[in-house]
């Protein structure tokens, strides 16, 4: 059973396919887009499906943002028709909370800041801690003002650490197996898989 997982919350186009029955990822794809993303996003899932079929999917993931506001709202649109039409459950993931999960051996002592810049001296951020082998988010994920930020994390009452943000390629495997583990937690405890309706895009507010 495959898991198809993408991001279009940022310039460049992540995808990639994850068997959730090997515990294994089987492709990668970066395709640097910038504006032509619109046109250019279902032809690269095409790609990147290349020798599987759409009824191999067992599940969708995607980076629901922050981030851009326009790329956002088109995965996430794009993903939940996907997982309307092959009826399969579609796991919506913070894309801050994603490059935290990269760096979740660091975060067993400490807690991980992740950041990405927005307009006019804003930034989306969030704060996460890694325990018990589940990535929890203790605050955000928010569009704040830069002296907003600031002020925030003096007041922290816990060690952090700054988390500079993965390259795509690292983003796309984070991506990838951190649906698989809430795939995997999710079944393990008898729960129902998240339906495509209740995944909707996260714009900071």
């Amino acid at each position: 059973m495959l898991c198809l997982g993408f991001d279009t919350s940022d310039a460049t186009l992540v995808a990639g396919l994850y068997d959730l029955g090997a515990d294994q990822l089987l492709e990668m794809k970066t395709w640097p887009l910038g504006r032509e993303l619109a046109s250019q996003l279902h032809p690269c899932l095409g790609e990147l499906m290349g020798r599987y079929t759409w009824g191999e999917l067992g599940a969708i993931a995607i980076g629901c943002g922050p981030g851009s506001f326009t790329g956002t709202r088109l995965g996430v649109v794009t993903a939940r028709i996907l997982a309307q039409q092959l009826e399969v459950p579609l796991l919506g993931l913070s894309s801050l909370g994603t490059m935290a999960w990269h760096y979740r051996d660091e975060l067993i002592e400490q807690d991980g800041v992740v950041s990405r810049r927005a307009q006019q001296g804003h930034q989306y951020l969030g704060i996460y801690r890694y325990q018990g082998g589940s990535l929890n988010s203790l605050w955000g994920d928010r569009l704040l003002a830069d002296h907003e930020a600031e002020t925030l994390l003096a007041t922290w009452p816990h060690p952090y650490k700054h988390l500079s943000p993965p390259n795509p390629t690292d983003y796309g495997r984070a991506l990838l197996t951190w649906a698989a583990q809430q795939w995997h937690d999710t079944l393990g405890a008898g729960e129902k898989l998240p339906h495509w309706s209740s995944v909707v895009p996260l714009y900071g507010k």
